[in-house]
């Protein structure tokens, strides 16, 4: 119950991240099923190769080209954790 007695949505009170104004646990929902859709389903295609993994180098994944007639008019590369591409940014190269 929230303190006027009425009933509240707990997770409206968790604080957003960033400007893109999302909790933390949708950046890790986002995550999640970007690695099983995406990243697991093309594992052999999108891994490091043998003497990399042996060397210690991980994939980082994550990223988003926009590509207009070879030419790249928006990249974004993951700088980490939780990390998703601004679709406003997208939207102003367009």
């Amino acid at each position: 119950m929230g303190t006027d007695g009425g009933i509240t949505n707990k997770f409206t009170e968790v604080p957003v991240v960033g400007s893109w104004q999302r909790r933390p646990l949708e950046l890790a929902t986002l995550r999640l099923q970007s690695m099983m859709g995406i990243s697991l389903a093309n594992w052999n295609d999108l891994a490091s190769d043998k003497d990399a993994l042996e060397a210690g180098v991980l994939t980082q994944l994550g990223g988003c080209p926009v590509v207009d007639n070879d030419q790249a008019v928006f990249e974004w590369k993951d700088p980490g954790i939780c990390a998703v591409a601004n679709f406003e940014d997208i939207m102003k190269k367009l």
